[in-house]
């Protein structure tokens, strides 16, 4: 096989796998975005009330189950809910004190058992009333 065949074919299967990859990213993002249309998830710091108000909701009700954890403190919260008809909860847990090195060292942490979707997790940081609203990671 000639040089230029050799690179030809080379060029030829690196466009094909690219765009392969390309694609499997859409399709990835776009699962993603499906998520955080039929899913709301927030951690906010109400300072008055001392406490991280935790607050989920599926549009779908198709959630069967959720794992919350809290992150980043001496012992992790951790709760679990199930779910027949309403997929939602709103959880306040009571913080004595901001922790000393910001909300980041804190992730609040969802293992989410959903029928269309399958296992997913969300994670996102808690923030305080007027700051902007944390980014939510989706991990599938």
């Amino acid at each position: 096989m000639s040089s230029i065949k050799k690179t030809s074919s080379i060029i030829i299967i690196a466009i094909i796998v690219a765009g392969i990859a390309l694609g499997a990213i859409d399709q990835i993002n776009s699962d993603d975005s499906d998520i955080l249309e039929q899913i709301e998830f927030n951690a906010v710091y109400l300072e008055n009330d001392s406490v991280v108000q935790i607050s989920f909701h599926d549009k779908s009700n198709e959630t069967e189950s959720v794992v919350l954890e809290i992150l980043g403190m001496d012992v992790t919260y951790h709760k679990e809910y199930e779910f027949d008809n309403d997929s939602e909860f709103v959880e306040n847990m009571y913080l004595k004190e901001i922790p000393k090195y910001g909300w980041k060292t804190t992730p609040v942490i969802l293992e989410i058992q959903h029928s269309k979707f399958g296992t997913i997790g969300l994670k996102t940081e808690v923030y305080e009333l007027g700051d902007l609203k944390p980014k939510i990671i989706v991990e599938q």
